[in-house]
């Protein structure tokens, strides 16, 4: 996708540069292409943009930063975490609004004369999830398994030491696409009979052990498929970008642009088809091949592909070597049900 030129924007975004080349506590994936779709768009960084993962504020930052007549509404599920954004985003506290609630809730919040310009999705979770949360997200230190983004609902230990043998197996390979996961599955059940399964490094271990070692994966740890897996399960993720992303496309102006930012096929699946059948004209959500409906477009997608970060992002930001940015700009309003 080639870049919009900015010459608008030019100094606000070589003082961002020089800001990120800093190490700062947090880095945003793709933030200069996101820049560049919102510069090319109609209304040009004017308007609302809703961050519908706000996480630490990392995009709103630079957002509010390099378009001075953009406002933002942003949605957190976690709390913790919406309290580092507010300090962070403090000097701009009159431009940005924010929301404790899942981001598929979003429309919620809105009166029926308000419309967004922009919708950022950022899916996953953050560096600070990983690393500071202690909520076992992560395999690199032994933590409570526990991986709720809310503190609601049950906890990954509930899943592990509760859920029927058939019932882990089916989620390990939905969701962490696990060709173990069968043997995972039977391991776990069998391991959980005599001690319940409640940290992190019981759980990679009992992976570990699970899987032979030849069919180990250079630089990528056993577990990491199963941790994804029930991170997804316990929030209920994929129905959330779902949900999420209806919601978002009913609530956007018309030449509004949707912008989605995933980190593993599942996610990036549901956005692809998504903006698939809204450039299709499709409301049955039927396979491809059996859809039937006969409307025009209702968006343009922009990226005939999705936009992966450079070389440079990667080596500063290793967790951005899975993202994938897709774009589409909103053409016209779905029919009313019925």
């Amino acid at each position: 996708m080639k870049r919009t030129p900015m010459r608008h924007n030019r100094e606000n975004t070589r003082s961002v540069d020089e800001f990120y080349n800093q190490d700062y506590v947090h880095k945003p994936i793709l933030w200069r292409e996101i820049v560049d779709i919102i510069a090319g768009s109609l209304k040009k960084g004017e308007g609302l943009l809703v961050d519908s993962t706000i996480g630490e504020g990392g995009h709103s930052e630079i957002l509010l930063k390099v378009f001075p007549e953009l406002k933002i509404r942003g949605f957190e599920r976690d709390s913790t975490i919406l309290e580092k954004a507010k300090l962070r985003l403090s000097s701009y506290k009159e431009r940005v609004e924010f929301i404790n609630d899942n981001f598929s809730k979003m429309d919620e919040y809105f009166k029926d004369s308000e419309k967004p310009d922009y919708i950022l999705y950022d899916f996953g979770i953050s560096s600070y999830h990983f690393d500071k949360s202690k909520r076992g997200f992560s395999f690199a230190a032994d933590e409570p398994l526990d991986m709720r983004l809310d503190n609601a609902g049950v906890t990954a230990a509930y899943v592990v030491n509760n859920y029927p043998e058939r019932e882990l197996e089916r989620i390990i390979m939905k969701y962490g696409e696990e060709n173990w996961a069968r043997i995972i599955a039977k391991v776990i059940v069998e391991r959980r009979k005599s001690e319940p399964v409640e940290t992190t490094g019981q759980l990679a271990s009992i992976v570990l052990g699970a899987i032979p070692k030849r069919f180990h994966v250079k630089n990528i740890h056993p577990a990491t498929r199963v941790f994804q897996a029930l991170r997804i399960e316990v929030n209920s993720e994929l129905e959330a970008i779902e949900e999420g992303l209806e919601a978002g496309f009913h609530l956007l102006n018309k030449s509004g642009v949707m912008m989605a930012i995933s980190f593993h096929s599942l996610e990036d699946r549901l956005v692809k088809n998504y903006f698939r059948r809204l450039k299709k004209g499709c409301l049955c959500k039927s396979d491809p091949g059996q859809c039937n409906c006969r409307y025009s477009s209702f968006a343009d997608v922009l990226t005939r592909k999705p936009i992966s970060p450079d070389g440079n992002e990667v080596l500063w930001n290793n967790r951005s070597r899975s993202a994938k940015l897709r774009a589409a700009v909103k053409i016209s309003d779905l029919p009313e049900a019925g």
